[in-house]
């Protein structure tokens, strides 16, 4: 077998993780040499000093050690257009080599050349709100559109939303699973999976036909955190599951920015926590871009509308449009004016492209 078949021979043991493997590699200087110890040798290496269930990872290792299944399974990937790689591997992210408890192996299917590139974790809520999916999309897809790779673990929610807006962008959308990269999970996202395929790619540490256990979840999230050069979290509650990401992020030296939301809002209470300890505050991509050293040539075009002047009346209804969407009551409350002044205002502002209406009668500042 070949160095690469030894790696993904100890990475597919049954019931065998990262961290026995990384004990089994401080005392065996390769898989190979693991694989080519003798059963009876095996005991001397492997014993309850050293592993609390040494004999059932002994009989697992002899029972795994079949050239013929190893190599079958092994070829097996690349016909499913999966890409195998170990931390041996010159493919192997250097990101990655990094961080605390690194896979071993990682299986890639997509475009793995994308894996150097600069990226930004774009994680958040699952049930997250209009404006929070919105913000995620338009910040994705500008920041796709200036050649920066966008991962999240292909959630419901913030996370999707972040990968779409690459997706539309025809930039490269990355999804870091917790489970084998030939499931998706969850199933609603598979339109969302097939075409990250075409320019990104589908990532996890887990070996293919790995079903979405709930505890392989936070454990995947120091892969997103180990991948990206910034996470941004878009609405998180308190203890949401994004600040786990955050806290790999930290952990691994990596930068941290939040997108702010109202005081009092349970989804934007973690965002503004962060933000209040010290995380970087996200108003637009250009404040991301800034950070990553690239110059966005279409600054000019994201803020031209602040350079505008407009009719008395506009700008003050302008100036009551939040980025939070509003119903035509609500402004009629805050402004003072009528509904049909109103009416007006809002068909003049859609027509010049400084709001939208993301859902029926609600107004929004485009960003």
């Amino acid at each position: 077998m070949n160095n690469e078949e030894y790696w993904y021979w100890i990475c597919n043991i049954e019931n065998v993780w990262n961290g026995t493997i990384k004990k089994l590699l401080e005392i065996f200087k390769s898989p190979k040499e693991i694989y080519e110890c003798s059963e009876c040798e095996l005991p001397r290496y492997i014993n309850s000093k050293n592993f609390k269930n040494h004999n059932e990872l002994i009989r697992s290792i002899v029972k795994s050690r079949n050239e013929y299944l190893i190599k079958d399974s092994y070829n097996k990937l690349y016909k499913m257009g999966i890409c195998f790689i170990s931390i041996d591997n010159d493919k192997y992210p250097d990101r990655l080599r990094l961080i605390e408890n690194y896979p071993y192996g990682i299986y890639v299917k997509g475009n793995i050349s994308a894996l150097a590139k600069k990226t930004v974790a774009i994680v958040g809520a699952r049930n997250c709100t209009t404006y929070g999916k919105k913000i995620a999309k338009d910040i994705g897809f500008e920041l796709a559109t200036n050649g920066v790779n966008v991962i999240s673990g292909l959630a419901r929610g913030i996370d999707s939303a972040g990968l779409w807006g690459a997706v539309d962008a025809n930039g490269i959308a990355g999804a870091v699973l917790g489970c084998g990269v030939d499931i998706c999970y969850p199933r609603e996202n598979i339109e969302l999976y097939e075409l990250i395929k075409e320019n990104g790619f589908i990532l996890s540490d887990y070996p293919i036909g790995t079903k979405p256990l709930a505890w392989q979840f936070p454990l995947r999230n120091r892969i997103i955190s180990g991948l990206a050069d910034i996470v941004m979290v878009v609405e998180a509650r308190e203890r949401s599951g994004s600040l786990i990401t955050v806290e790999y992020a930290l952990e691994q030296g990596k930068d941290v920015c939040a997108v702010p939301g109202r005081v009092g809002d349970g989804l934007s209470s973690g965002c503004n926590r962060l933000i209040k300890e010290g995380a970087a505050m996200v108003l637009s991509a250009n404040d991301i871009l800034h950070e990553l050293g690239i110059n966005n040539e279409s600054n000019t075009k994201f803020f031209r509308k602040n350079d505008i002047v407009l009719e008395k009346e506009i700008e003050t209804l302008y100036s009551y449009v939040d980025f939070i969407p509003k119903n035509i009551q609500q402004l009629m409350n805050e402004t003072g004016m009528s509904s049909s002044e109103i009416l007006r205002g809002l068909i003049k502002l859609q027509m010049m492209n400084y709001i939208e209406e993301p859902s029926k009668n609600y107004y929004s500042r485009k960003i």
